[in-house]
């Protein structure tokens, strides 16, 4: 189950940094951004793909999507020195809260073992 974790893990980081290159990349006329653009964002589809194979999809996709708004803001905040009103900074700290419930709520369902049951459905599909 780790491996998943770490998969999601990687697909967060890598979803910043495409979206960071994205900005960087001036509507695609620097090429080095565009293409660093370009490869985080495959790198972020397979690995949220391979963690969506074990982790159940509200905690993964609301994982990705939830941890990589706040730090692309936090980023955004300290690389391109932007400014945030206090209703932005709320929303973003309602995101943090829906980040930690939706992981309370995941932790019964940490006692199936899902690979195994991916496992079992592997085997029924080839029958």
């Amino acid at each position: 189950m780790f491996k998943y974790y770490i998969a999601l893990g990687i697909s967060i980081v890598t979803e910043i940094a495409g979206t960071i290159s994205l900005k960087l990349s001036r509507e695609f006329t620097q090429f080095s951004w565009t293409f660093l653009s370009i490869a985080a964002f495959l790198i972020m589809l397979y690995s949220l793909s391979y963690a969506m194979r074990v982790v159940p999809l509200s905690v993964a996709y609301g994982l990705w999507s939830g941890a990589g708004t706040v730090l692309t803001a936090a980023l955004d905040v300290a690389m391109f020195r932007v400014s945030f009103s206090l209703g932005e900074i709320l929303g973003l700290m309602m995101i943090v809260v829906g980040i930690v419930s939706l992981n309370w709520s995941g932790e019964a369902e940490e006692e199936i073992d899902y690979e195994s049951l991916q496992v079992d459905e592997k085997m029924n599909v080839k029958s």
